[in-house]
């Protein structure tokens, strides 16, 4: 069974590199696996490429124990889509974080994606 999640609830526009607010981190500790699509809508002040990746910890009451889940390929210019499976390494909660945003001034991107079981 699969079931769709979107972890950007609209497009985020973002100036300066960081993490999705600890109280929006999504719960998917029923699934197994997970289909990332990251959506780069827009770049400003250049086009190098924005480092997005997903992280996943146990807890979502503190930044301690965050660990990578995926990394996203740079994306160098807006309508630009990449997907990422992680089958494994998955914890309780999952956010987004942008870890640099190339050359450019600010980006616009979203994060969605399918859940699976497998059991």
């Amino acid at each position: 069974m699969a079931d769709q999640f979107t972890l950007t609830t609209q497009p985020v526009r973002l100036s300066v590199i960081g993490r999705q607010a600890l109280d929006l981190a999504i719960d998917v500790s029923e699934y197994d696996e997970i289909d990332f699509l990251l959506g780069l809508l827009g770049e400003e002040g250049g086009t190098t490429g924005v480092s997005v990746k997903v992280i996943t910890a146990m807890q979502n009451e503190s930044e301690s124990g965050w660990v990578d889940l995926i990394s996203f390929a740079s994306l160098d210019g807006p309508d630009k889509f990449d997907v990422q499976n992680a089958p494994a390494k998955i914890l309780k909660f999952i956010r987004w974080e942008v870890t640099g945003l190339g050359g450019a001034t600010s980006v616009t991107f979203t994060v969605n994606g399918m859940l699976r079981r497998i059991r």
